[in-house]
């Protein structure tokens, strides 16, 4: 809840767009640079902190960025779109990553699945940072 309400306070600030990318990359380093290094206890719970402050704001903040890029009219359209989207992630990925634990992981071993996760977390960075630049080139622009 306090990454939320935080989120909410720095996109009022930076904009949500901007906000919602530094969230992802910041998800992604917590996969990246904690979880998957390191198995003890620790790191982990840090990792698990992290990641749960800053994805809260793919919740929060990817109605407002919608709204921003397509308009409030077609909110409701797009959203569903996404959401169904989501959805059929879930579907084709809770398998793949669980097929990746039981095959190379051996069901103890979670480094596949932190990898496979890790690199889903990285396209979407990179894909949210292509469609920032695409909307406006100046990165202090508040978008």
């Amino acid at each position: 809840i306090a990454g939320r309400i935080l989120v909410g306070l720095l996109a009022d600030r930076i904009g949500p767009l901007n906000t919602l990318f530094i969230s992802l990359f910041v998800s992604n380093l917590a996969i990246l640079t904690i979880w998957l290094p390191f198995k003890s206890l620790g790191p982990l719970i840090a990792a698990a902190l992290i990641f749960g402050f800053a994805s809260g704001s793919v919740v929060s903040l990817v109605p407002v960025v919608t709204a921003n890029l397509f308009g409030v009219q077609r909110l409701a359209s797009i959203l569903g779109l996404l959401f169904f989207s989501y959805t059929l992630g879930s579907l084709v990925c809770s398998p793949v990553g669980g097929a990746l634990l039981d095959k190379y992981g051996h069901g103890t071993n979670y480094t596949p699945l932190i990898i496979y996760d890790g690199a889903f977390f990285s396209a979407a960075t990179l894909l949210l940072g292509v469609l920032r630049m695409a909307v406006d080139t100046n990165l202090w622009a508040k978008i």
